[in-house]
């Protein structure tokens, strides 16, 4: 593998310790790609599993990172008296808060223990974001989608947020808007080098997801994010809903 190998589980936590990094270089992006973006991102995500405007649900973050994003879901379960059970290594989440309804759960997931047992079929939500890809590269993408959706409640809502597909990049750079952010060269400024990548989710394997969790008796689409969202021209989301 080049230089260029993907990071896992252990790398984020040593980034996640690395007190030179920023919280969004933490979670393996430029400040550009993230920070000031949260309400954007969680307005986006409220579109697909809808945490605003409903109260007293179960609602796990897997892989749930350290950054102002994380800050602003905690704050909106609490107003909605939302359970959050926010999953990711303890050096990830060891500076989240926590309370009777703020559960941190640290670990690499699907746990191999029974920290989770009595939330199976009891979850309302489930939010993946950015972390779908570190999966696909590192462990058994089917595993850790088919244990999330285990974790649902009939109608319970996974949302698998900001895929980085490369064909949907390069949908977008070939065409003429495409074009003109190429041109820009404060927007390219890292950008597409930061999602040059080993290995590539395209759209065959976002396809084969959807078509693989309707076979085992979900509905699931492929949803675009918001036009503001910082990478909505080359992610997407994955819904899936539990029958």
């Amino acid at each position: 593998m080049s230089s260029n190998k993907e990071l896992n589980f252990d790398d984020f936590k040593k980034m996640a310790s690395d007190k030179s990094l920023s919280a969004s270089e933490k979670i393996g992006f430029p400040d550009s790609y993230r920070k000031g973006f949260s309400t954007k991102i969680l307005n986006d995500i409220n579109l697909k599993l809808p945490i605003y405007n409903t109260t007293n649900k179960v609602i796990v973050d897997i892989g749930c990172g350290c950054d102002e994003l994380t800050f602003e879901l905690i704050e909106v379960c609490k107003k909605n008296n939302h359970t959050l059970i926010l999953i990711d290594s303890e050096e990830m989440i060891q500076d989240l808060p926590s309370s009777d309804k703020i559960i941190k759960l640290a670990g690499k997931f699907p746990f191999n223990d029974d920290r989770l047992n009595k939330y199976v079929g009891q979850v309302d939500y489930i939010l993946c974001y950015s972390v779908i890809f570190y999966v696909f590269a590192n462990d058994n993408l089917y595993d850790f989608i088919h244990q999330s959706v285990n974790l649902l409640k009939a109608n319970g809502h996974l949302l698998i947020g900001d895929i980085p597909n490369i064909d949907k990049r390069d949908r977008f750079l070939d065409s003429e808007e495409g074009k003109q952010f190429l041109k820009n060269s404060n927007q390219v400024k890292g950008s597409t080098a930061h999602e040059n990548r080993d290995q590539k989710m395209d759209d065959s394997i976002v396809l084969a997801i959807v078509t693989r969790l309707r076979r085992f008796g979900c509905e699931a689409y492929v949803m675009p994010q918001s036009a503001d969202l910082p990478m909505a021209n080359r992610r997407e989301d994955i819904l899936v809903i539990r029958r």
